[in-house]
């Protein structure tokens, strides 16, 4: 038993170090990649308990091929789009919004599941005004295996100031962040859980 133990250790320690290393040489970009497609029992993997995920937003062209964009991109209405995902666990995904007027709805506009490593697309969705010119935010949420004091106020904390007033979804402090013109790569250093907001600019 003690060997076995030993064993468990030294893999475990192994798994810390490459962790370590990733995070000192590679970039965000390069820590969410490895994440979510190293083997599920090597020790990156097993070893680290933050999330990371891959999220790229498909538009489609008027000729229906679809181009990847980051979340870092201003949407407007009337693009149709699909949210391409790739997360380093199996995890519920959603989809809420907060109207042009600021107004969170706690209820999600789309639900589903990803596997850990591989692609998840969403429906397509279709960006209409019907709240008014402004900028609407559709948060793509990660969801964690908990969340203290509930679903919905751990979304909020995301992108609300103390007040529970909206900051513009740009509160998300506790992501390391890194977009290309394709896709956005974010890892969640604190733990589970993570929160991707899509900016739609009504006129």
């Amino acid at each position: 038993m003690a060997s076995i133990s030993r064993k468990r250790l030294v893999t475990a320690l192994a798994g810390l170090l490459l962790v370590c290393s990733v995070h000192a040489a590679g970039t965000t970009k390069d820590i969410v990649l490895e994440r979510i497609t190293a083997p599920i029992s090597s020790p990156i993997h097993t070893a680290v308990s933050t999330d990371a995920m891959l999220v790229s937003v498909l538009v489609e062209s008027p000729d229906g091929t679809l181009v990847p964009k980051s979340t870092e991109t201003l949407f407007h209405t009337g693009d149709r789009f699909r949210i391409k995902v790739i997360a380093s666990r199996d995890a519920k995904l959603s989809i809420y919004n907060t109207t042009p007027l600021g107004e969170f709805k706690p209820d999600p506009i789309w639900q589903g599941q990803v596997v850990y490593g591989q692609e998840t697309i969403t429906p397509r969705l279709v960006l209409t005004n019907e709240s008014g010119s402004g900028v609407e935010q559709l948060h793509l949420v990660l969801e964690p295996q908990s969340a203290t004091g509930g679903l919905i106020d751990w979304i909020r904390s995301w992108f609300t100031d103390a007040t529970g007033k909206s900051v513009g979804g740009t509160k998300n402090v506790r992501l390391d962040t890194q977009y290309t013109p394709e896709a956005t790569y974010s890892l969640n250093p604190m733990g589970q859980g993570i929160v991707n907001t899509i900016r739609i600019a009504h006129r």
